[in-house]
Parts: structure tokens; C-alpha cells; sequence
């Protein structure tokens, strides 16, 4: 029985091993740092903020193709339920967006103070944002709390 246990254990970490690898050989290399001036999408209350701390990606400028990835902070103290999401706003039709792997669109956001930190790949042109959403508001035209622009619309190449 212990040779089961620990051969189940071996095997389940070296799949890890091999998952978390193969996982890192997809994401394609990040080298260029993006500089962007973000606008406001929706006005914050209070000392409620989002903080883009850095943009790296495959390329200088979003683009179609493009991966990126965006890291920051999160401050809110307004709402019990709570996520900050990366979006695109192109039209209507399939994903705009994907997260890369390992990583997501959305994050869960504590009471005062989220650390976030997404890594995605642009499908469709629109403009990128990253918008706190209020769970507890069921609007189906609009549940937005708060968020900003990352600056310009992402064309095609």
C-alpha cells in the first residue's frame, strides 16, 4: 500500500512538473514594455483606484496577435462582491480576448486592496480595459462599477 501512495505522489508531482513547463513554453516572450496614459471608463467613488503598474508584450503597441500582459493594483472599500475583469470592446462576436495559459480575464477582489496580475493574447481589434464589476448588481445593459481605458483602439495589422 505505501509503494502505491508514494508512486500516486511521484507521478502527480512530476505531471505538475511536466504541466507547469509545457504551460510556460506556450507563453510567448513578453520583451517589450508598453507605455500607456489610461483614461477613465467609468468615474471611481471615493479613494477607490486601479493602478496599471506595468504593460509588457510580444510587441511595443497592443495589436491583433499580440500577447500582453498587465499588472497592478486594486483598491475598493465600496462593494461586498466584487471583480476586476480585462476586457476588449470590439463588436459584438466570438472572443476578443483570451487569457493566456495559467492565467485569467477575471480576478475576485478583496475588501480594500487587490494585487492582479493578467496575461492574455488580443483576437479582435477594440480598446482594452480593466473595469471593477459589481456582482451584486444584475443590470444586463450595464454592471460596471468603475475602471479605465488602456489607451488606444487595437487595430488590425
Amino acid at each position: 500500500m505505501k509503494t502505491r501512495v508514494i508512486t500516486t505522489a511521484f507521478a502527480t508531482a512530476i505531471f505538475a512538473l511536466v504541466a507547469t513547463n509545457h504551460a510556460t513554453a506556450e507563453t510567448p516572450s513578453l520583451e517589450h514594455k508598453l507605455n500607456v496614459t489610461p483614461e477613465i471608463k467609468k468615474a471611481f467613488t471615493g479613494s477607490d483606484s486601479i493602478e496599471i503598474r506595468q504593460i509588457t508584450g510580444t510587441a511595443a503597441t497592443f495589436q491583433v496577435g499580440g500577447t500582453y500582459r498587465v499588472t497592478g493594483v486594486c483598491k475598493q472599500q465600496n462593494l461586498k462582491h466584487a471583480v476586476l475583469y480585462i476586457g476588449n470592446t470590439a463588436e459584438a462576436g466570438p472572443e476578443a480576448i483570451t487569457a493566456a495559459a495559467g492565467s485569467s480575464l477575471f480576478k475576485p477582489l478583496a475588501d480594500t486592496r487587490t494585487e492582479f496580475d493578467f496575461t492574455f493574447t488580443v483576437l479582435r481589434p477594440g480598446i482594452l480595459h480593466v473595469t471593477i464589476y459589481d456582482s451584486d448588481n444584475h443590470d444586463k445593459n450595464d454592471n460596471a462599477y468603475a475602471g479605465i481605458y488602456l489607451g488606444d483602439v487595437v487595430f488590425k495589422h
